[in-house]
């Protein structure tokens, strides 16, 4: 049977996110999912780095498992925005894993991963400077398979022109406030004619109402052979589900992998801020964690919020103490995590 997509969540192309604030110097309700492994340490220092910078937070924390989706939810909805480390996804049959549960229950449609290189990194392209955005309530991920018969099994690839026009219009979003000349619109309308070319042509049409910036297309194989070796030809990176979980995680290796990959989820008023770094069991308790991934997501949440002084503040104290050789072992150095913490914020 085929899916019933007249109640798909893309049913308004112009519905908007939670809005980016300007509330610096308010008291801030956020939503804290600290996850599992390592991720209560990281958050612990993140929550103390962001109080020495002066951010006026108060905590909503909560325990994301399966059964606690719906109650993690509703604390998202009430405060609008929420911190979140990773959370343990070991398979449970006929469950998805807890954060996929949450970011359905909170109907989220964009993900935007900020891939700018801090020093010292192992970054391939230092000065790499990109922005990922990526549709993520359908396409192939939209979950709808099933077996035709023994040992064959279809899954179906959803697209709307609705969620095709409401990314695309988000994706020039983050082009124009952050001043990006150019849009890159990642498809394979030559293979998927129909789905893909839906995309293309919607996608095309909201970037005509954009004269100042740049458009541009260009098949995924080919966006990837072409990152690889010349990255700084883009700027801003527009696309679907599936090809946009490829290629984030893409372009964070070439910046050096965990401390470029935040990742801000958005859905109809809310915004979640996250980091895919945090499973590390062998570094549980033991003061050795990176805690910069977390730093960098929560850094991400408060220009979020309006808290402009305090994101800068935080970039720049990142990258000073990365230069003068403060670092955890996974980036070469000896360092523990709590040293890390008290090197950034003896520099805000």
């Amino acid at each position: 049977m085929r899916p019933d997509v007249t109640t798909h969540p893309a049913d308004n192309p112009h519905s908007s996110p939670a809005p980016e604030g300007s509330g610096a110097g308010r008291l801030h309700p956020i939503t804290l999912v600290p996850g599992d492994w390592i991720g209560p340490e990281t958050c612990r220092i993140a929550q103390e780095v962001l109080d020495a910078a002066g951010a006026r937070i108060d905590w909503d924390e909560q325990v994301l498992n399966a059964d606690t989706v719906d109650q993690v939810a509703a604390s998202c909805r009430r405060n609008g925005v929420a911190l979140c480390a990773r959370v343990d996804a070991s398979p449970t049959p006929g469950r998805v894993p807890p954060t996929i549960a949450l970011r359905k229950a909170l109907r989220t449609w964009a993900a935007v991963r900020p891939v700018r290189p801090l020093p010292h990194t192992g970054a391939r392209f230092p000065d790499l400077d990109i922005f990922v955005v990526r549709e993520t309530s359908e396409d192939i991920y939209a979950g709808y398979e099933h077996e035709v018969t023994d040992g064959v099994y279809e899954a179906i690839k959803i697209t709307t022109e609705a969620a095709c026009e409401r990314i695309a219009r988000w994706a020039y979003h983050v082009a124009t406030r952050h001043g990006r000349r150019k849009v890159t619109i990642v498809h394979k309308s030559n293979i998927m004619k129909q789905s893909d070319g839906l995309f293309l042509r919607t996608a095309q049409r909201v970037g005509a109402e954009h004269p100042d910036i740049e458009t541009e297309e260009v098949i995924v194989d080919a966006l990837c052979m072409k990152l690889v070796r010349w990255p700084q030809n883009f700027d801003v990176l527009l696309m679907g589900n599936l090809f946009g979980d490829i290629v984030s995680d893409l372009v964070s290796g070439l910046a050096g992998g965990i401390t470029a990959a935040t990742t801000l989820s958005y859905g109809d008023g809310v915004a979640l801020f996250s980091n895919p770094h945090g499973k590390a069991p062998d570094l549980v308790g033991r003061n050795l964690a990176n805690p910069l991934p977390m730093i960098q997501a929560a850094s991400y949440m408060m220009r979020h919020l309006g808290e402009t002084d305090i994101h800068e503040r935080l970039q720049r104290a990142m990258a000073q103490v990365l230069r003068d050789g403060v670092r955890t072992p996974d980036l070469g150095g000896s360092h523990t995590s709590t040293q890390v913490r008290d090197a950034i914020i003896a520099r805000l």
